[in-house]
């Protein structure tokens, strides 16, 4: 980002400021410069600490991408010096990109927020049709799918993901409904970029169609991020592929609290 520095804010946030408070809408994102902060989720068992942030770390940027609420409270645990990102500037980073990477970084979040126990908006249908490309060079792979459908089953090899443009898909693991995905949401990603198994079963709910998404989709989109997007999109996916973010969100959707030491 240091090619931007000269059209961003300099911030300072004196020891015990909260920078970002979980829950709370917000247009702005910080890159820290100097100092450290705190990251804690609020949990039905109490606070949790998430992390300490140093230099270089970006904090608040979900906010920013999706447009929805704070995940976290983050505070300054010592004097902090910073960059500040608005909304509108990634939003541009991510408009200039396909519009499969925005649907892919927002599909993350969104399983972030969901793991966190936060409700999270869907998408209006007024937005306009689901689509991987702005162009039409080439024709899509788009499939309608049964109710009742199952796409793959926890454990499955990965070959292709899916991005929802109608109707619902219920994620599943062991006995427990951790998700139901509308239009605009991708589904089957984690499994496919990391070349796992899959940690959970997809199945259709009512009448629904999808794009299929292929490895090499992905691949194309996310160099076509900037490189801030794309280790973003690195981190986010190495958060949602530990084991204890489905064991969070499997209890957060029986209702019960999570333990103390649920997340790392």
């Amino acid at each position: 980002m240091t090619a931007h520095a000269k059209s961003v804010d300099h911030r300072r946030f004196p020891a015990g400021t909260v920078l970002v408070r979980q829950g709370d809408t917000g247009d702005c994102g910080w890159i820290l410069e100097s100092g450290e902060v705190e990251v804690v989720l609020e949990t039905p068992a109490g606070a949790k600490r998430l992390a300490v942030l140093g230099p270089g770390a970006l904090v608040g940027e979900m906010a920013l991408i999706d447009a929805g609420v704070r995940s976290a409270t983050v505070t300054a645990l010592t004097d902090v010096t910073a960059l500040e990102l608005t909304g509108s500037m990634v939003r541009r980073h991510i408009e200039a990109g396909p519009p499969l990477a925005s649907y892919l970084l927002s599909s993350l979040i969104t399983a972030i927020r969901r793991a966190h126990g936060l409700w999270v908006e869907e998408r209006d249908p007024k937005d306009g049709p689901v689509r991987s490309r702005r162009s039409f060079d080439r024709v899509l792979d788009r499939r309608g799918y049964s109710d009742g459908h199952v796409f793959f089953r926890q454990g499955d090899s990965a070959t292709v993901a899916y991005l929802i443009q109608f109707g619902q898909v219920s994620i599943r693991r062991d006995d427990a409904e951790l998700a139901v995905l509308g239009p605009g949401r991708i589904f089957g990603e984690l499994a496919l970029l990391r070349a796992q198994p899959r940690v959970a079963t997809a199945v259709a709910v009512g009448q629904t169609t999808c794009e299929v998404i292929r490895r090499e989709d992905f691949k194309h989109a996310i160099a076509a991020m900037p490189p801030i997007l794309r280790s973003l999109t690195r981190i986010y996916v190495e958060m949602l592929s530990n084991p204890l973010y489905l064991t969070l969100s499997a209890r957060l959707n029986r209702a019960e609290a999570p333990p103390a030491e649920t997340l790392p």
